[in-house]
C-alpha cells in the first residue's frame, strides 16, 4: 500500500468518534413498515416468520414420521385425499396445489402406489388422463390419522379468532405473492456484482 493511501486511511480512522454510535443499516425503505425510521419491528417480524416456517416444516415432518413414510410422501398422500372428489384427482391438479412440478409428484405418487394407499385411474372424462385416489386401505389410514394433524393444528392456531384467521390468511397469500416478485427481483440482480466489497488492493 502507497504512503499517501495509508496515511489517508488512518486520518480518516482517527476522525471517527468512537463516542458516537454508526448507524444501523435498514433493510427495507418503505415507510409503511418503519417504526420511528427504524426497520427493527421489519426483523423482527422476519425473524418469526423463520422461525414459524421451521416449526411447520418439523410438525409436517413429524406426522410424516408417525405414518412412516417421507414428509414429501405425506404432503401428496393428504393432497390426494383432500383433493380427489368423487372420482380423483389428477397430477398436474396435485402439483398446483403444492407448488411443485409433476414429474416430481409422478414419482412420489408411484412410491405410494406401492405401498397400496393411492391407485391410478382412467378420467371418466379423458381415457387418455390418469387420475389419483386413495385405495380402501389409504382412506382407512387416512380416517384413523386424521386426528394427528387435527391435534397439532388446533394447538397451533388455539389463540386466533375467526376475523384474525381471516385477516392472517389473506396477509400470507400475499406475503407469498410478494415472495414470488422478490426471486423474481433477486434472480434478475447479478451474482458477480461484487461492487460494495473494498478492494482487496485497498486492504491494510
Amino acid at each position: 500500500m502507497s504512503g499517501s493511501k495509508s496515511a489517508r486511511k488512518i486520518a480518516e480512522a482517527s476522525a471517527v468518534d468512537p463516542a458516537v454510535t454508526p448507524p444501523i443499516p435498514l433493510t427495507i425503505t418503505r415507510p409503511a413498515l418503519l417504526v420511528d425510521g427504524s426497520d427493527q419491528r421489519f426483523r423482527e417480524l422476519i425473524g418469526n416468520l423463520m422461525t414459524m416456517s421451521n416449526q411447520l416444516q418439523e410438525l409436517r415432518a413429524g406426522l410424516a414420521r408417525r405414518l412412516g413414510v417421507s414428509e414429501p410422501e405425506y404432503r401428496v398422500f393428504l393432497a390426494v385425499a383432500q383433493l380427489q372428489g368423487a372420482t380423483g384427482i389428477r397430477v398436474s391438479g396435485v402439483a398446483q396445489h403444492l407448488q411443485v412440478t409433476g414429474a416430481l409428484v409422478t414419482m412420489i405418487a408411484n412410491r405410494l402406489v406401492r405401498l397400496g394407499w393411492i391407485e391410478k385411474a382412467s378420467n371418466p372424462a379423458d381415457s387418455r388422463q390418469v387420475l389419483l385416489r386413495l385405495t380402501a386401505s389409504g382412506i382407512g389410514i387416512m380416517a384413523r390419522f386424521q386426528k394427528a394433524p387435527q391435534l397439532v393444528n388446533d394447538e397451533l392456531f388455539r389463540d386466533i379468532d375467526a376475523i384474525e384467521f381471516g385477516r392472517f390468511a389473506d396477509l400470507v397469500q400475499r406475503i407469498v405473492a410478494g415472495g414470488a416478485r422478490a426471486l423474481a427481483a433477486a434472480a434478475g440482480q447479478s451474482t458477480q456484482d461484487t461492487s460494495f466489497l473494498p478492494d482487496p488492493k485497498e486492504a491494510p
